[in-house]
């Protein structure tokens, strides 16, 4: 890693939060629930005194309090922003910085994974613009800034990881992740082994320094889960999914498999005729490899796991972080793509890249036509459906 490396990583990090901003300026959100709870902790409350009738999702956890289900981070990313924007505008621009930010993070994390800096550039314009990550983070609603706040710090754990950095970092930035989505928190053991491969040192001790750098996070979960339901579980969501259709095995059962399956493999788009925006996207998602064609090289890439720890430790991570997605009720709609793939989106372009340009331990130095094709395609979806949906409402 160099200089220009750290340079080029803080300049896409920039430009692309510059994009993002640009790219929702004059859109807000109804479902300003990291908003509200900014301002909420700004006054000292952990609860909100009001539950306006489109916030379904709050819970009473008190009298006259009303709490918010999801982790917290988006809420305090959303801080400085609250004094001087109504709460659903501050959530909606904390959502669109951290998550173009995240691009120039991942740049940085995939130049310490080996990759060539065309490979590095080309999976961070990849991610910016090429997944469902840029319509997550322009949109902004509540579900969708937990992305963009997690996004962001999983990738700075994944660079660390990559460098064979400081293993209690990780620790640490896997738990901030997981303060957005807890979902990710379950990628730590593979990136202890990435950082323990990087490093040098024995896996034994890279996950204790991981465990030991997420605790404090874990810990303050807990409180937090304390202060609201008066128990150190996560009730919120338990009671969240009493009686909804969609939960009738509970939270999660492996009997939701078969339609997460669906949702990632074949979720197809809308045909819409007679209007210039004939192709729709259906709000219940669409199939992560008709929304990234790109992602189909994360299984090319599988052909280096038997002589490749890295490539383990990298697909490991994205399956284990997944791992509570697949199981879980609902697909993640209302949305665009498959948003919970965000929760492994470092590891998925890590792979993807690896897939084309990584063979016996040598990246090739340009990536090969095809894939810059399915790049190229990748952007135009993601490119379409976030205007077609932000400024049209073309949405099924």
């Amino acid at each position: 890693m160099t200089v220009s490396d750290r340079a080029a990583a803080i300049w896409i990090g920039v430009i692309v939060a510059a994009i993002y901003v640009a790219a929702g300026i004059g859109l807000s959100t109804d479902y300003d629930y990291y908003g509200r709870l900014a301002d909420a902790f700004l006054h000292g409350r952990w609860w909100l005194s009001e539950a306006p009738s489109w916030l379904n999702e709050l819970l009473p956890c008190g009298d006259g309090r009303y709490c918010v289900v999801y982790p917290p981070l988006p809420a305090i990313l959303s801080l400085p922003l609250v004094p001087f924007f109504p709460t659903a505008v501050a959530q909606v621009v904390a959502s669109r910085i951290v998550g173009g930010a995240s691009a120039g993070v991942l740049y940085y994390g995939l130049r310490a994974y080996g990759a060539p800096r065309t490979y590095a550039f080309a999976g961070a314009l990849l991610s910016a613009f090429g997944t469902t990550l840029f319509f997550s983070s322009v949109d902004g609603r509540a579900w969708y800034a937990a992305h963009s706040a997690s996004m962001l710090f999983l990738a700075l754990a994944f660079a660390v990881a990559a460098r064979g950095g400081n293993a209690a970092a990780i620790g640490a930035l896997i738990g901030i992740s997981a303060l957005a989505r807890l979902p990710v928190a379950l990628a730590a053991p593979a990136l202890a082994l990435l950082c323990a491969r990087r490093a040098g040192t024995p896996y034994g001790r890279s996950l204790a320094g991981v465990i030991a750098g997420g605790v404090p996070f874990a810990i303050v979960y807990v409180g937090y889960n304390l202060l609201r339901w008066g128990t150190p579980l996560d009730d919120g969501y338990a009671r969240l999914t009493q009686g909804d259709v969609f939960f009738n095995h509970g939270l999660f059962s492996p009997l939701y498999l078969p339609r997460q399956l669906y949702a990632i493999f074949l979720q197809d788009p809308e045909i819409v005729p007679n209007t210039p925006f004939f192709w729709r996207p259906r709000f219940i998602g669409m199939s992560l490899f008709l929304t990234t064609p790109v992602f189909l090289w994360v299984f090319v890439a599988l052909r280096e796991i038997r002589r490749d720890v890295d490539v383990v430790a990298t697909a490991a991570a994205a399956l284990l972080a997944l791992l509570p997605d697949l199981f879980h009720g609902t697909v993640g709609f209302q949305q665009f793509g498959y948003r919970f793939s965000i929760d492994a989106q470092p590891f998925l372009v890590a792979l993807a890249l690896a897939g084309d340009g990584l063979f016996r331990g040598v990246w090739r130095r340009w990536p090969t036509i095809v894939l810059f094709v399915a790049i190229v395609v990748s952007l135009a979806v993601n490119i379409y459906a976030t205007i077609a949906i932000t400024r049209f409402g073309y949405w099924q």
